[in-house]
């Protein structure tokens, strides 16, 4: 009886490592502005923007200088696990200087969220991960 339990809980053990092994645990991609340009968003006249996502995009302007913004990271990095319908990303704007200018970013951070579809919204400021799931699907939802 115990070498049938000491299987069954390998068996389970192992079942579990390939399981983890086959979904790499997604996570918010640092992208440049090159990469904002070429997989989420085209400009095509002065304020008028193109969005290539094909679901719900989170893109999170932030500075390494920033405090409200490295106590957003961990939370957008749970949310990015959790949800996966959404994509996540992260933009440094001293890194990238053009691209907040032609967004007009002011304050960070700045949470941009683009539904499938429609016009995206920003939120700007820390807020608590309930707040930001509950953001997140009013606008996903075309509201």
């Amino acid at each position: 009886m115990k070498k049938i339990v000491l299987l069954l809980c390998l068996f389970a053990f192992c079942l579990a490592c390939h399981t983890q092994a086959q979904s790499p645990a997604r996570t918010v991609q640092e992208i440049s502005q090159r990469d904002f340009y070429q997989n989420i968003a085209q400009r095509d006249s002065a304020d008028n923007w193109q969005y290539k996502n094909k679901q719900v995009t989170v893109v999170d302007f932030n500075a390494t200088w920033c405090g409200p913004c490295r106590r957003l990271a961990p939370i957008l990095k749970e949310l990015a696990a959790e949800m996966p319908n959404v994509d996540f990303f992260s933009i440094d704007i001293d890194d990238n200087k053009e691209l907040a200018r032609q967004l007009k970013i002011s304050s960070i951070p700045m949470l941009l969220i683009c539904p499938v579809g429609e016009a995206p919204q920003a939120i700007v400021g820390l807020y608590p991960k309930e707040e930001i799931i509950k953001v997140i699907d009013y606008v996903s939802k075309g509201n």
